[in-house]
């Protein structure tokens, strides 16, 4: 993460903002040993002080104690109490030199940010996983990481007990952990799942620091020996050893792996039940093991869950629910949305895919596939174009032309069965227009099972093959909604095998280009218009334009397009190039190219959205401040859940205005941070 002053501040204030709440569940924490214990004795002091220590470490960057206590004005006791905290809640790295003997910190501006999404985290976990993963998850984010031991006496400790006995029933109703079988199982499922990662004394380095270290090792040259000319090879020692150390953390998972059997297929719920494990009478883990959360995975989750909504946004909540749970599977075995910086691209493989018939099995049987399928004549469907075969990626220009798209021929599909091609919901909105037609040129129509509708003054009616769909079988319909996928403008999954029904696979970088596209044309025309957005796409398209083509290019005045684009290039979006022509730099002897840099763009928005993100947080902690004689009031164990009851009308008013205006608060720095993931992180 690319660390400027206001993603410093906002890190700062969110690290702050948390361990201000964290005091109303430190009872809670020191069920879990010394780790419980430091965190409770630190947060009094770091409540006050944290915001300046992580301020001080991203602007002078890896310093030493001595060091922090001279940029931060503190006592080397208040400061080691303050770095244990942050320390224990993963937001520094810190490393010891094995011959000076010193420590040097640095601060971990991921861990920071990542803190803002909590609450996705959990809700995400919660859905895929169930209750239980998600109230350990939740525990160890209140903690940072906890030894297997002290998770176990924690929540077998809170179990009801009943003449001595735990009360067996309240683990099946509440679905929350209560007993040692049921927290390794459900740690287990979340090791193999790599939500959750072991820690070691390696783990609380810096990786640009580890990565740098191998390279000197690997390249190092004895006195008077010359450096090896090989520099490929060299590269991928140094790459191997990376990936060794950054890998020691899923030693647990392979093996759970071995012993288990791989952990690929979401459990599926039903009525927040919990359904019985095989496993959870035979495993055991070590107690002395630490784990603690994984954030790229659960990226990884999060991009899948925004990619879901995307697709249900554009096709029908259906065939997102369809959506996910081939990202699901796809994704079982990725560990991170994008490639690691420091060794580049690993997957150079075959690229993943998902047949047809794993799709149904993984498919929770609550969705209804029947629904959000348009309904159109068979001789209105091309079934060869539906059926198409595409072993390579997507053209990222192509939309609609795909002749130069290299094809393979699908096997013969038996009309009556497989082939609800995805061009249905097209064939069915052209044979709407033509129906439309041949009634007397409506505008617009509603159609619902060929009845006739009254939309505004004019009555339509349009005529479909009702009951066709019906008689298929689960499995086909829901590989109509595959195939509708495969057919959109977006390119969300494309089809590139025969077995199992049919192979799929998912583009994924071309498929976040066009969503961050998406984005980021929303963005310009919310900020200067349709016309502003009508030039940008010009140029993204044509590159560098000479400033007297654009007037032509976008249809339109002179002055209109001069006076945009001079407002977009007082605000970032695109600049000008002056070539002149001769010596004299005259401004009629200077030619003026207008052109677009995305990925200026795309940084300088990041930035503007973290402002944004500080400027919310900030001005609720001002509201805080303002009521935080109400704020006291209601923390109170015996105002707690009886608020209206106890206060008066007036203050109880005022409370509501506040959470409500807290709410839109953190509503927007929700939506921002879906901005941030878009182009920074998925």
């Amino acid at each position: 993460m690319l660390v400027t002053k206001h993603a410093a501040e906002l890190c700062a204030l969110l690290v702050n903002d948390l361990f201000g709440e964290l005091p109303s569940v430190g009872s809670s924490s020191t069920h879990f040993g010394f780790c419980g214990v430091v965190l409770v004795a630190g947060l009094t002091f770091l409540r006050f002080s944290q915001q300046r220590l992580l301020v001080a470490l991203f602007t002078k960057g890896r310093c030493t104690l001595s060091q922090l206590v001279q940029h931060v004005s503190l006592g080397p006791r208040h400061l080691r109490n303050g770095l244990g905290v942050l320390i224990q809640q993963n937001l520094l790295y810190h490393y010891t030199d094995p011959d000076t003997g010193g420590t040097s910190y640095e601060a971990n501006s991921d861990a920071c940010y990542n803190l803002v999404r909590s609450g996705k985290i959990l809700e995400v976990i919660n859905s895929q996983y169930g209750t239980a993963e998600r109230d350990l998850v939740q525990t160890l984010m209140q903690l940072g990481y906890a030894r297997v031991a002290d998770l176990t006496h924690a929540f077998t400790s809170r179990a009801p007990k009943t003449n001595g006995h735990t009360n067996g029933s309240h683990e099946s109703s509440s679905g929350l952990i209560e007993s040692k079988n049921h927290l390794n199982s459900a740690l287990s499922r979340l090791i193999q799942a790599e939500i959750l990662e072991t820690v070691r004394p390696d783990s609380f380095r810096n990786p640009a620091e580890v990565y740098r270290e191998i390279e000197a090792d690997v390249t190092k040259t004895a006195p008077g020996e010359k450096a090896s000319k090989n520099k490929i090879e060299q590269h991928m020692q140094i790459v191997e050893r990376f990936k060794t150390f950054r890998d020691q953390s899923k030693a647990l998972k392979r093996q759970l792996d071995q012993t288990s059997g791989p952990s690929t297929k979401r459990r599926r719920l039903q009525n927040g039940s919990r359904h019985s494990d095989p496993f959870d009478d035979d495993i055991e883990l070590n107690p002395n093991v630490v784990v603690r959360v994984n954030h790229e995975k659960c990226l990884v989750e999060l991009r899948n869950q925004r990619l879901a909504d995307f697709a249900a946004d554009m096709l029908g909540e259906t065939t997102g629910h369809v959506y996910r749970s081939l990202l699901d599977l796809l994704t079982a075995k990725v560990s991170r949305c994008r490639a690691d910086p420091l060794v580049g691209e690993e997957n150079k493989g075959p690229q993943p895919s998902v047949t047809t018939l794993q799709i149904y099995e993984n498919l929770s049987d609550e969705v209804k596939v029947l629904g959000g399928i348009g309904k159109a004549p068979k001789d209105k469907i091309d079934f060869d174009s539906a059926e198409k075969i595409r072993s390579g990626p997507y053209s990222y220009d192509s939309d609609s032309d795909e002749e130069d798209e290299p094809e393979v021929k699908a096997a013969p599909v038996p009309r009556g069965r497989l082939a609800r091609a995805a061009a249905a919901a097209a064939a069915a909105a052209a044979a709407s227009a033509k129906e439309s037609e041949d009634e007397g040129s409506e505008d617009d129509i509603d159609v619902q099972g060929g009845h006739t509708h009254t939309n505004g003054d004019r009555s339509t009616k349009v005529k479909f093959e009702d009951g066709a769909i019906a008689k298929d079988s689960r499995l086909d319909q829901m590989r109509q909604h595959l195939l509708l996928l495969a057919e959109s403008k977006h390119r969300f999954v494309r089809h590139c095998g025969t077995q199992g029904r049919g192979q799929w696979t998912v583009d994924f970088e071309l498929l976040m280009d066009r969503l961050r596209e998406s984005e980021l044309d929303a963005y310009i025309e919310q900020s200067f218009g349709r016309h502003g957005l009508r030039l940008t796409r010009i140029l993204r398209e044509k590159g560098k334009l000479d400033e007297k083509m654009l007037p032509s290019a976008a249809l339109m005045k002179k002055g209109d397009v001069q006076g945009k684009m001079l407002a977009m290039q007082m605000a970032g979006l695109v600049d000008v190039q002056e070539v002149p022509k001769d010596n004299s730099r005259l401004a009629n002897r200077t030619l003026f190219f207008w052109f677009f840099d995305g990925e200026r763009v795309q940084s300088q928005l990041l930035d503007d959205v973290y402002k944004g993100m500080l400027r919310c947080l900030q001005t609720l902690d001002v509201e805080r401040h303002k009521e935080r004689n109400i704020l006291t009031f209601v923390e109170r164990k015996d105002v707690k859940g009886k608020e209206e009851e106890v206060m008066t009308a007036e203050h109880y008013n005022k409370y509501n205005r506040h959470l409500e205006g807290q709410q839109k608060l953190l509503g927007q720095v929700m939506r921002l941070d879906d901005m941030v993931a878009v182009f920074r992180d998925y």
